[in-house]
């Protein structure tokens, strides 16, 4: 198995054990958002578990580029930010207009995303044509990672599951766009930056690690939440200074760039 730069490097940890660890820690996101946001807590803690789905979404999005997608990798991300984005407001939506608990909202998006993702998956095999054998199940992950990554930072912010609450603060706001762009930016550029013969599983996560801080830290500058803004730039700087790190001992040689001419010689 081959991606744009040479082999593919061994996996750490399992897709399927790394996308149930996203997947639960954003489910428990939504729901401490929700009942945290009195006391001012929904985006300090929603916010924060919500990385978890960037992680496992960009780890999904290493695993099918690998295959050889290359110039793909941006669109694949984007993609699972489409269909995410379908699931988390359906998610929301549905339960009012069937009369039952918008508490179901966080398990209806994930049941609608894997549903999303089985359709679009077997549409890209047949009749798209794309010849890669784990497509169907990285397209169902990609979707579940996207919605659940939406969904908990836009809980997040909105500090509630209600469906009024939530489409007055998210949707009607515009928010809903920084949902879409923001994470689908920390699923996306992972594996795009660590590509080729050199990439690791490690160096890969911590990045994506990384990313999702980052995204976490724009939503928390949106919302004017002080503590999280705080604490996810503390987050973000550590980890990724340790992603720089990495990068520098895995590299072949450092080449430092000369500074540039003050007049022509």
């Amino acid at each position: 198995m081959s991606h744009g730069g040479g082999s593919h490097a061994a996996e750490l940890y399992p897709e399927e054990q790394i996308m149930a660890v996203g997947v639960g820690l954003s489910l428990i996101g939504n729901y401490l958002a929700h009942f945290l946001s009195p006391y001012g807590l929904s985006m300090l803690v929603g916010g924060l578990l919500a990385v978890a789905a960037c992680v496992a979404g960009a780890n999904t999005v290493r695993k099918v580029a690998a295959y050889g997608l290359g110039t793909g990798v941006p669109s694949i991300g984007m993609i699972s930010l489409g269909m995410g984005t379908l699931a988390a407001l359906a998610g929301i939506l549905i339960p009012k207009a069937l009369g039952i608990t918008y508490l179901v909202a966080p398990i209806l998006t994930l049941i609608i995303s894997a549903i999303v993702g089985v359709i679009v998956g077997k549409l890209t095999v047949n009749p798209v044509g794309m010849k890669i054998p784990i497509m169907v199940r990285s397209m169902t992950f990609l979707s579940i990672a996207g919605a659940m990554a939406i969904l908990g930072f836009t809980v997040a912010y909105a500090g509630s599951l209600d469906p009024k609450i939530y489409v007055d603060a998210v949707v009607k706001s515009g928010i809903i766009a920084l949902a879409f762009i923001a994470p689908g930016m920390a699923i996306l550029h992972p594996f795009n930056a660590c590509l080729g013969p050199d990439e690791s599983h490690k160096r890969t996560l911590t990045l994506a690690v990384a990313c999702g801080l980052l995204t976490w830290f724009i939503f928390s500058v949106v919302k004017l939440d002080l503590l999280s803004i705080v604490i996810s730039i503390i987050l973000w700087a550590i980890v990724y200074t340790k992603f720089v790190k990495m990068s520098l001992n895995d590299a072949c040689a450092v080449l430092e760039v000369p500074e540039i001419p003050k007049k022509e010689q």
